[in-house]
């Protein structure tokens, strides 16, 4: 009699997270509201005499402190002239369980975050002797990443160019998918979801699994998740190298890189949704100033090359080590995610390693 087995894959990895300093509040207690605090914010308390960190987060619909799940506690002291101050650092558990149907989609679970998932596409070609690129794909408002795979074709680009692909789903509220890219765009940005430490985790899986090319690390995102790939962009460049922005825009008021990332923008000049010259329903910036702005942070000097025809208008910012900021409107395409951007996002992104 043959035997059908589910096989469920579970990996559990603990990992340093310092993105959210942890201090100490002894007035701090679990189940304690905190509503005035920003979630996500850890703290250290005593229970029985003995020192535990707490997190921030929604509970049976309101704010409140919880214990996390994983304690351990390590201390650093910093002096100065009259005082010692111990601050503990957070650590943070997550596992990730292979849907036994599926083996592309995974299902990864933060501590203190609600379960997440995404499709991990690795090329047949992959070999663990050769450090291979890793995009991470991030769809538009209300969609998810089956939108952004049909959408871009990216799947056959991987396989022919030999990259890993991981599409990301973003957290749902009320049914509505979408990322918390700074101020844009509900519910994500209401509920404070945590979509860097998201990221930032399957980042961190991926490469545990595979062989990854840690200069070629990207983030390619359509709208909502364009917006997105900037505040990875922002907020996680120590990891990612170059993004792709389609119809998207720079939402992130707290944009502080700590290395230069290589950026390409496609927009469309009929674009209703993110207008370029900014405003619309979701009220956001510039689409040039947006770029502009980054090309800034990522230390570009003087003016971009500029031009343009009937089709186009390109500007180029060409900065140090090999680092390049790129916008490209194309004057008759509005929203959508037009035939020929993919093509255009990876010879972009082959072309700008991280030096």
């Amino acid at each position: 009699m043959t035997e059908v087995k589910k096989l469920f894959i579970a990996l559990s990895a603990v990992l340093v997270w310092t993105g959210i300093p942890a201090v100490s509040a002894n007035a701090v207690s679990v189940g304690q509201s905190c509503t005035k605090t920003t979630l996500g914010t850890r703290v250290s308390t005593r229970i029985n005499k003995k020192p535990v960190i707490v997190v921030c987060r929604v509970r049976a619909g309101r704010k409140q402190w919880i214990r996390a799940a994983v304690q351990t506690i390590t201390t650093t002291t910093t002096s100065t002239s009259t005082t010692s101050t111990t601050v503990p650092e957070p650590v943070v558990n997550y596992t990730v369980v292979v849907d036994p149907n599926d083996p592309s989609l995974h299902t990864i679970t933060i501590e203190g975050m609600q379960p997440r998932t995404y499709s991990l596409n690795v090329p047949t070609k992959y070999s663990a002797a050769t450090a291979t690129p890793l995009l991470l794909a991030l769809h538009s408002r209300t969609s998810s990443f089956k939108t952004i795979f049909e959408d871009s074709k990216i799947l056959s680009w991987a396989e022919s160019m030999n990259f890993i692909v991981a599409g990301l789903n973003g957290s749902i509220h009320d049914g509505i998918s979408s990322w918390n890219a700074g101020t844009c765009c509900t519910n994500a940005t209401t509920y404070e979801e945590n979509d860097l430490l998201f990221a930032s985790t399957v980042i961190d899986f991926v490469s545990s699994k595979y062989t990854v090319d840690k200069s070629r690390i990207w983030a390619m995102g359509h709208s909502n998740g364009g917006m997105m790939s900037y505040r990875l962009a922002c907020d996680l460049s120590d990891k990612i190298t170059a993004i792709a922005v389609v119809t998207g825009a720079q939402t992130d008021p707290t944009c502080s890189p700590t290395k230069p990332v290589s950026i390409i923008q496609i927009h469309g000049n009929l674009d209703t949704t993110v207008p370029f010259h900014g405003g619309g329903k979701l009220e956001t910036p510039s689409i040039f100033h947006s770029v502009q702005d980054m090309a800034y942070r990522n230390l570009c000097s003087g003016k971009p090359k500029e031009s343009s025809d009937a089709i186009e208008e390109r500007y180029i910012w060409v900065c140090t080590s090999g680092v390049e900021t790129q916008l490209v409107n194309y004057q008759e395409n509005s929203h959508a995610w037009e035939a020929g951007y993919t093509e255009e996002i990876l010879q972009f992104l082959f072309a700008h390693p991280r030096r």
